[in-house]
């Protein structure tokens, strides 16, 4: 076998400075100099006897034609060495290093408690960063190399990614304490379509009830809308109207003290799945094993199955500032 002119070190460099965009960052980012940076990107080049990066001063680095080739293949090379080790790490009972985990922002406060707690405890040797976005950004930073694994709802994986779903989950209904099929356990959406129904205006989830709608042969009666989770809860606490919802917090006492209760939903409806994404040709590494396995191995339990979203997937969390649009006249 003939001297490979490369070494593992060097890859993960230049795997840096393309994800990061500049020697300045990726050598924060992989802990060595900038000067240090270059010169190994420089003996890379050198012994693969390629360009691989345009170099403008002030604007960065931007990858040839021939780098963007030779990235999708450092990366696997990465990815095999990683698995590589994650293997050996395991034989002994240990998984060490770093972890980037990704998560979908309204699917944070649902999941990312368990994984910080539980997977923590169980594998200390990892050094968990996590990275809260929405589909686009994390789709992005998988593809980058920034997050090794990224929580996702099915409806957002591109066909850049491999998904393993974790959980399917159903939509519900939410009404006032004092509503009166607030003492019923299960609801047909027409009993309610010419009530107020409380929108959450939240991609994809808007739609996904106009379709769950649409299906069933009924239009709603819009009484609100508004981009802002527990606000939907709040108003339907006040008994200003019903909402369909995914998320399911696990008490039923809204901010303001109010009561709602969760019905399910009689109707057929689609469920909406949850599940783990990592690029697509990736090896399926031990730690990515051990995250999915406790994932689906905790999914049936009241912390996870009980109060997961199964598709309010918003673009951003759900303590961003939202207007409230009363009925149009």
């Amino acid at each position: 076998m003939s001297a490979i002119p490369f070494t593992l070190r060097q890859l993960e460099y230049f795997e840096a400075i393309a994800s990061e965009g500049s020697l300045a960052a990726a050598a924060e980012r992989c802990r060595v100099s900038p000067p240090g940076l270059a010169l190994a990107l420089d003996e890379l080049e050198r012994h693969l006897g390629v360009q691989l990066f345009v170099r403008r001063k002030g604007k960065g680095m931007t990858l040839t034609a021939v780098g963007s080739r030779m990235l999708s293949h450092a990366r696997r090379l990465l990815a095999g060495a990683e698995s590589l080790a994650g293997e050996a790490g395991q034989s002994i009972g240990a998984l060490t290093g770093r972890f980037a985990i990704g998560c979908f922002a309204t699917l944070t406060p649902f999941f990312l408690p368990g994984i910080l707690e539980h997977f923590r405890e169980a594998h200390p040797g990892l050094q968990l960063d996590i990275v809260e976005a929405d589909a686009a950004h994390l789709d992005e930073m998988l593809l980058r190399g920034r997050i090794d694994v990224a929580l996702l709802y099915s409806v957002d994986v591109s066909g850049h990614l491999s998904f393993d779903p974790v959980q399917n989950f159903r939509p519900h209904v939410l009404v006032g304490g004092r509503h009166p099929l607030a003492e019923r356990r299960k609801v047909h959406l027409a009993e309610l379509a010419k009530e107020p129904l409380i929108a959450l205006d939240v991609h994809p989830a808007r739609k996904n009830t106009e379709h769950i709608f649409e299906t069933l042969g009924l239009e709603p009666s819009i009484g609100y809308v508004t981009g802002n989770y527990e606000l939907v809860r709040c108003l339907v606490g006040r008994g200003l109207g019903y909402a369909v919802m995914f998320q399911r917090a696990a008490t039923s006492r809204t901010y303001d003290g109010h009561v709602v209760r969760r019905l399910d939903i009689a109707d057929r409806v689609p469920p909406t799945i949850v599940g783990l994404a990592r690029p697509a040709g990736a090896p399926r590494t031990a730690r990515y094993g051990a995250l999915l396995d406790m994932l689906i191995s905790t999914a049936g339990r009241a912390g996870l199955h009980d109060a997961a979203p199964s598709g309010d997937q918003g673009t951003a969390s759900t303590s961003k500032s939202s207007t409230i649009a009363p009925p149009v006249a």
